[in-house]
């Protein structure tokens, strides 16, 4: 006696199937039948010997390719869940976008219930069609909250605007990701087959838009952050946050904003408005060139990419890579706004007209800026006689290294009439200072903040520039050498200080012998911004023990030195203690120091 095992097993109008690539239903009628299995959803029209079938499948956006793991352990880096979240601390609002998100659909049921009936009489195909439509609507209606804002304070609606505004940039970026996933390289090995990196990473494409999330209905434009299972969602009085079918909410006032930016080195394509700052191999030597033991060994680039971090109670971690930096400046710029309290307006008495005293502004103590990025100013047009001034009548050639240098001064104009975000860039020259554009209204929102900041504390921001153009019957033109908002504060506060032009980027030795003192200079996740100082000493160590060395100090305390050749190299700048920009990272190696130093011709042999 023998047994066999049904592949097709019918429940009711159901016939449920089954088959290698797993479980399929289907419900219909002889010549028409809808159904689902493990390769998508299906339609079949038709019978005897001609038929029809089309099909539909769902493809989720995978990942980028990562580059080989190498035995590489990757850690969750997205915090707790929003289930967790909403059970710890849930608001009225979040239970009922919970209870509409767990509302069950009854309209696919309504519509397999009329299919099945429709074999034994058209008449129930043709009632049903309307009953299922009906009952979609009511689903809709019973799966949505309402919602209408009404923001009575100006300021407020200001700031929410604000954050609308600056997710311009944010929507404009050629890509976005969220990384949900990261793995520290400890071996040689991981380094060197990982093209050099300190970490791995997972993430997944982001998609940005201003509908909100799909169980909310409001009378305001939503800015959100969404990926297929998780998504941010900024509305004027909480951040909104889903995962699956959950909710959870953060206040502003418990988020947490972070932004920097950041090297990534780039396996798959590159986006059109990333800036390549140099390039690597997929397979690296110790000395980071090419490994010749490997055939296929791609030359991969190094994108600036800006990297925004929230946090907030309850364990909430959130981490998204954009491939400019001025999108993560803008909206972190715009959250902060949104985290700060407005201060209550305050009456002011006006003295008596005779008694009127107008007190002299103190002027404030410039400071240099960070000079890593650069950016664009507009309505140059209308200030030709200044920039003509500025640049002593010469006209600017083409290439980079003609533009003519300038210093520029950033100005906040809060009282601007046209424009309350403001800020004017006027270059400071022999014969005075003198506006010479605007920043755009986009950048001017992210950056007005941090200069009317350091105005408070007794402080004028300025910047290196150079202008370009003039002759031949040219305009005049001027850009900045000034990196992002966020990027702005130095760690030990150079005032009145020439620091050295930031041209390139000059690697540190014998780091590792000073690690406690850059750790107490180190305060980001990611990189800080420090003036170093420049000092002659001598090699300490190794074939050139002994010959001249240029030696690298923080306030004073030696953090490292430069190499032979490349103290040879800048050895006509150590004058005076000169000083210039560096950036303190922290990696698998520890604390490592770069320095951004003018362009030096070699040195002749």
């Amino acid at each position: 006696m023998s047994f066999y095992l049904r592949t097709r097993v019918k429940v009711g109008p159901l016939r449920v199937s089954m088959s290698r690539a797993g479980l399929g239903a289907s419900v219909g009628v002889p010549g028409f039948r809808v159904g689902a299995g493990p390769r998508g959803a299906y339609v079949t029209l038709g019978g005897g010997l001609v038929s029809y079938r089309a099909t539909t499948r769902s493809t989720a956006p995978s990942a980028p390719p990562l580059l080989p793991a190498s035995d590489v352990v990757m850690a969750d880096i997205t915090g707790a869940t929003t289930l967790e979240m909403a059970a710890a601390d849930s608001s009225e609002f979040v239970s009922q976008l919970n209870d509409a998100a767990r509302s069950m659909r009854w309209w696919p049921w309504v519509l397999v219930l009329a299919l099945a009936l429709a074999g034994a009489s058209p008449w129930t195909l043709l009632a049903g069609v309307p009953l299922t439509v009906w009952v979609f609507l009511k689903d809709r209606i019973r799966r949505t909250v309402v919602v209408f804002y009404d923001v009575q304070d100006a300021g407020e609606a200001r700031r929410f605007q604000g954050l609308v505004d600056a997710f311009g940039p944010v929507r404009e970026a050629r890509r976005a990701w969220h990384v949900v996933a990261s793995g520290a390289l400890s071996t040689t090995r991981q380094h060197k087959v990982n093209a050099g990196a300190s970490a791995l990473v997972k993430r997944h494409s982001l998609d940005r838009g201003i509908g909100g999330p799909p169980h909310l209905s409001a009378n305001i434009a939503v800015p959100s952050l969404a990926t297929g299972h998780r998504a941010v969602y900024f509305l004027p009085d909480r951040v909104l946050l889903r995962e699956g079918k959950h909710y959870a909410d953060v206040r502003y006032a418990d988020l947490r904003i972070e932004a920097d930016v950041q090297r990534f080195i780039e396996s798959g394509s590159v986006p059109g408005d990333s800036r390549v700052v140099e390039h690597t191999w997929q397979y690296v030597n110790v000395k980071g060139g090419p490994d010749r033991r490997y055939k296929n060994n791609r030359r991969l680039p190094v994108l600036e990419y800006g990297s925004l971090r929230l946090s907030g109670p309850n364990g909430y971690r959130a981490t998204f890579d954009f491939s400019t930096p001025r999108a993560s400046s803008a909206l972190a710029g715009s959250l902060r706004a949104m985290t700060a309290p407005i201060a209550p307006p305050v009456a002011v008495t006006p003295p008596e007209p005779d008694r009127i005293q107008v007190a002299p502004a103190a002027p404030l103590t410039r400071r240099r800026l960070s000079a890593d990025g650069r950016i664009s100013i507009v309505g140059e047009a209308h200030y030709q006689p200044a920039l003509r001034r500025a640049a002593r009548g010469m006209p600017a050639g083409d290439r980079f290294d003609q533009h003519l240098p300038a210093v520029a001064l950033l100005v906040p104009e809060p009282r601007n009439p046209h424009d309350l975000h403001a800020v004017r860039v006027a270059a400071i020259h022999p014969a005075g200072t003198e506006t010479v554009g605007y920043l755009s209204r986009s950048d001017a929102r992210s950056y007005q903040p941090v200069l009317r900041a350091l105005g408070d504390a007794g402080y004028a921001g300025t910047c290196p520039a150079r202008i370009t153009g003039g002759g031949n019957g040219r305009r005049y033109g001027m850009y900045l050498h000034l990196a992002g908002p966020d990027a702005l504060e130095i760690a030990n506060l150079v005032t009145e200080a020439d620091l050295l032009t930031p041209e390139r980027t000059v690697t540190v030795i014998k780091e590792e012998n000073h690690q406690e003192t850059l750790r107490h200079y180190h305060s980001g996740p990611l990189r800080t911004i420090v003036a170093a100082e420049l000092a002659p000493s001598t090699v300490s160590s190794g074939k050139h023990k002994g010959s001249y060395a240029i030696e690298i100090r923080l306030d004073g305390q030696r953090v490292g030195e430069l190499t032979a050749a490349m103290s040879a190299r800048y050895r006509h700048l150590v004058t005076g203690a000169p000083r210039c920009e560096a950036f303190i990272t922290h990696g698998a190696r520890g604390f490592q120091l770069e320095l951004r130093l003018p362009k030096a011709d070699p040195v002749p042999r």
